[in-house]
């Protein structure tokens, strides 16, 4: 390589070098500019933390091996005055930082990833941080003690200011080779890798220590060039290669990652199913895409290199409104209108911008995005309006907005399947498993299963007053249907909008309920006329019950071994002549539930059916907790006694 040329490529390093720095330091802040007051001190601190190691300071890890300091991290006004704000007892220690400023800087860089500092950004968004380490530095105890001071931490953080902090601790190595674990937390795994590196390098800000060298690169360089360039560095030339790590070089995602990033988002989607219609949607688009587009990180870096602006004519590209691009420019393209209304109200949904209310000094860069697009949608005052209410949303408008989006995510997953060969995944089988199991819990409908409700609104959909209302058909069969708030004057048509469930049974209908997050103990459960014997203490105790036995699940949270061993009942609840008349002495009725180690809850009738799970209720180690309920009444020992002799089986009374 000639003078000439290797000048050339120092030069283009040095200019790309410029604007991406321009552009980490417009993405922080962004980030400050959207954080509420008392959070922005917090950005500038948690990165001092991770730099010293002070037992006045959160995070302190004892010891005399405890790896701490951050690689090219010097200490600016605005961290000392955040500092001094959220520890003023500390001020003159802050005056001199000789005594505490680490000798060694054992962490290579920490970065963060997600929405922070994009339109996607919200008071509940994590700070999702990598900390980058080689750790052939370390031994074994000095890496449990690192583990140990992130861990402080983040619990410092959430129990002091409520912000979900995150710290990965990533070998660059690993990182380099695409090794990212197996598929628990918020790890992708064998799932996903290359994508999650994807994620990394399309949201990453550099808060402190060294920058990817992959984003000096030209957006279309291959392996070998990758490696020809970075082995140009000196050190003290400009850039020093001491500014940087190698994360390694993105040419190319891999298809065969689609198929597990694909049940990957259908299992994210159970907690956050807005972020993952636009993920899934991403991923059907590459997939359609596949020997045409770039990744979306690369064209991310060439808007970068080349000083594009987002859409609202604000200056700096948005990873987000990126994507959100891409996406909208294909399916106007395939004519699918009704996903593109989707995609706009998810997004807009998401960003919460509330652009129906005066911009007053929430004039930011998020609003001004947001503007652009909804002027550009089309959308009228009225239509923004709804939308910025969705608060008020009656509980089948959420739901059904929620259906959508479940159904979008389920035909987008079936349409990738169909072109995909599930022997060319890369996903191992333990995380397809898991995985898998996941998927079949929260989705599946199975006989006597109390069934999830797809939504992405659990705050939103919480009734603190409900109404429960029951009524004979034409087969003599009862009719139980509960109501959102207070219904009891309430009969009709005029019922039609507010109901939340209906079924056979009471239980049933308090069951799904309660699982579903949408009553608990603290409801006030209303009951109509014509609905003896059941009283409204009978209800409450039905939901404290339930609360504790059968409480609402994450599933996306149960745990990994629980799902790679056989299913076993963990709960059983036998409720005892919940609808008899309360002046029968003896067994007349009974339901029984149950819930399993893979997060799916049971309703099953009568003697037989119990009958039929006595194996795996009295048969098997450790055995299920199982309980009896039986409503209030002068017999209630006796109809508990009577049971017992007849089932044969341990069951405890609930007081």
């Amino acid at each position: 390589m000639g003078a000439q040329q290797s000048l050339t490529i120092q030069q283009n390093l040095a200019i790309r070098l410029l604007r991406v720095l321009r552009y980490n330091k417009a993405r922080i802040e962004r980030a400050l500019a959207l954080l509420p007051d008392d959070q922005k001190p917090l950005f500038h601190v948690l990165p001092f933390l991770l730099h010293v190691n002070h037992p006045d300071l959160p995070g302190y890890s004892e010891g005399v091996d405890v790896p701490f300091g951050l690689n090219n991290y010097a200490l600016r006004p605005e961290v000392t005055q955040a500092l001094k704000h959220m520890f003023p007892h500390l001020s003159e220690q802050f005056d001199d930082m000789k005594a505490i400023w680490p000798r060694q800087r054992y962490i290579d860089a920490l970065v963060l990833m997600g929405s922070i500092g994009t339109i996607a950004q919200s008071y509940r968004s994590d700070f999702d941080y990598w900390v980058c380490i080689d750790s052939s530095r370390f031994d074994d105890k000095q890496l449990q003690a690192l583990e140990q001071k992130l861990l402080y931490i983040e619990q410092w953080a959430l129990d002091n200011y409520d912000i979900e902090a995150h710290f990965f601790l990533s070998d660059i190595e690993k990182v380099r080779n695409n090794d990212f674990g197996v598929a628990e937390g918020d790890s992708a795994g064998s799932a996903q890798a290359l994508f999650l590196k994807a994620e990394f390098y399309t949201t990453n800000i550099v808060v402190a220590g060294k920058a990817p060298f992959w984003w000096l690169m030209p957006d279309n360089t291959n392996a070998e060039q990758y490696q020809s360039i970075i082995s140009t560095l000196k050190e003290g030339e400009s850039p020093d290669p001491k500014w940087f790590m190698d994360l390694g070089n993105l040419e190319q995602l891999d298809p065969g990652e689609l198929f597990g990033a694909a049940i990957w988002q259908l299992s994210k989607a159970m907690d956050s199913p807005f972020k993952s219609v636009l993920k899934m949607a991403k991923l059907e688009v590459f997939l359609e895409n596949l020997d045409t587009e770039q990744p979306l990180c690369n064209l991310l870096k060439k808007k970068v290199h080349n000083g594009v602006d987002a859409p609202g004519n604000v200056s700096f590209v948005d990873p987000y409104a990126l994507m959100f691009d891409q996406l909208i420019e294909h399916y106007s393209k395939t004519e699918q209108f009704d996903v593109v209304a989707l995609l706009q109200e998810c997004l807009y949904i998401k960003c919460g911008c509330q652009l129906s209310l005066p911009a007053g000094d929430d004039n930011n860069f998020k609003r001004q995005i947001m503007a652009g697009y909804v002027k550009q949608w089309g959308w009228t005052r009225s239509e923004i309006r709804d939308l910025d209410n969705i608060k008020e949303w009656s509980f089948a408008k959420l739901v059904a907005l929620s259906r959508r989006i479940h159904s979008f995510l389920i035909r987008c997953y079936r349409r990738m399947s169909a072109k995909l060969r599930l022997e060319s995944a890369t996903v191992s089988q333990e995380d397809m498993t898991v995985l898998g199991r996941r998927l079949d819990t929260f989705y599946s409908k199975k006989p006597n299963k109390i069934e999830y409700l797809r939504s992405g609104f659990d705050e939103a959909l919480y009734c603190p007053v409900v109404t429960l209302k029951s009524k004979k058909l034409r087969n003599g069969k009862r009719q139980w249907s509960l109501y959102e708030g207070d219904k009891l004057n309430n009969h009709g048509d005029s019922l039609k909008h507010s109901r939340l469930r209906s079924d056979d049974t009471p239980v049933h209908v308090v069951l799904w309920c309660v699982s579903n997050r949408i009553i608990d103990s603290r409801s006030r459960i209303l009951l109509d006329y014509d609905t003896d014997p059941v009283t409204e203490n009978d209800l409450y105790q039905l939901t404290v019950t339930a609360e504790k036995l059968f409480p609402p699940i994450k599933v996306s949270t149960i745990p990994r071994q629980d799902l790679l061993t056989p299913q076993r009942i963990v709960h059983c609840l036998a409720i005892v002549n919940f609808e008899a008349l309360r002046l029968k002495a003896t067994l007349d009725d009974l339901l029984l539930v149950y819930a399993t180690s893979w997060g799916e809850t049971f309703i099953i009738q009568g003697l037989d059916a119990l009958d039929g799970l006595w194996f795996e209720l009295q048969e098997v180690q450790p055995r299920p907790a199982c309980y009896a309920m039986v409503p209030e009444s002068s017999h209630r020992q006796r109809i508990y006694e009577d049971f017992i002799v007849k089932v044969d089986m341990s069951f405890t009374l609930i007081d």
